[in-house]
């Protein structure tokens, strides 16, 4: 089944958010390998390529979000209370946003520190800002915090998932892997 039901995710949407989960694990491990490599071409490949995934990325969570809009979302579990709702809404919500900071903010950083940013060497992407290393600092910090931001709220995400699994015992947890 491709779409959501009232129940379930469907194969798009299950699609979606593993492929999303892999590629932030992946880039958060690679950015933080890049950030201790030492200046030289080796680097400004890395970073180039980190870059790119950061592209798709960006494509990816733009296309997650409109298959989110378009398609009903399961039904939460009997029992939830209207402030869980909304907590469960607000973290939803909030990972889509850090998603699509962390990327962008290390974009903007690339061309605030005179650099284009291309597409793995293919195109070049347009330039949003000017080469202006206060500018630049600005969307380091942003983009060294969305980063730990984002692994704790993943790591919060996690924790959810396997409370529902493990405590409260209900199919949240399969609705978004097997079964449900």
């Amino acid at each position: 089944m491709l779409k959501n039901t009232t129940d379930r995710y469907g194969l798009v949407a299950k699609g979606f958010h593993w492929l999303i989960f892999l590629m932030l694990t992946f880039s958060i491990i690679a950015g933080n390998f890049l950030a201790s490599m030492p200046k030289g071409p080796e680097k400004l490949q890395a970073a180039g390529m980190h870059k790119s995934f950061g592209a798709i990325l960006i494509m990816l969570i733009l296309l997650r979000l409109g298959w989110r809009l378009i398609n009903e979302t399961p039904k939460l579990p009997e029992g939830t209370t209207s402030i869980q709702a909304i907590l469960a809404k607000g973290m939803h919500w909030a990972l889509y946003g850090l998603m699509l900071a962390q990327p962008l903010s290390g974009i903007l950083m690339t061309q605030a520190s005179g650099y284009p940013v291309s597409f793995f060497g293919l195109f070049q992407f347009p330039t949003f800002l000017d080469k202006d290393p206060s500018v630049a600092k600005f969307f380091l910090g942003v983009h060294g915090t969305v980063w730990i931001l984002l692994v704790v709220a993943v790591l919060g995400h996690i924790g959810a998932a396997l409370h529902h699994h493990f405590i409260k015992k209900d199919n949240v947890l399969k609705q978004m892997t097997v079964g449900a």
